[in-house]
């Protein structure tokens, strides 16, 4: 896993998992972005797309994802830096704070016995 929390997103594997490496989770993300990306009606867009602004957008889009793809495969292989101490959720992130949460805290109201209504209108 990456000690470094500003990798927190779906992409990168902060926390260790027994029985994922960072590798096939890596492997996943990409196969489903290529599918996300290459289904067949998204690429008829990409070249037949009616309006010119649009289909100009959507060819910019599909540039940038090959250069931000290319980034993050070599990110990954070369300077992405994998660690395994074995952290947990409350090691990442500190420990649970269930005990400064004053909603959850059960209240006793005070209440005020109420006088019947005939002792009240009578003492007026």
């Amino acid at each position: 896993m990456q000690a470094d929390r500003t990798k927190w997103d779906y992409k990168h594997q902060v926390l260790g998992m027994r029985r994922m490496p960072p590798w096939r989770l890596f492997l996943w993300v990409k196969l489903i972005e290529a599918v996300a990306q290459l289904r067949p009606r998204a690429l008829l867009r990409w070249a037949w797309h009616p309006e010119a602004r649009i289909r100009h957008a959507i060819r910019w889009y599909y540039r940038m994802g090959r250069r931000v793809w290319v980034h993050e495969v070599i990110g990954f292989l070369f300077r992405d830096r994998v660690r395994e101490d074995g952290r947990t959720v409350a090691d990442h992130l500190g420990g649970a704070q269930d005990h400064e949460e004053e909603a959850s805290r059960p209240t006793r109201a005070r209440r005020r016995p109420i006088a019947p209504l005939a002792q009240s209108t009578a003492s007026r």
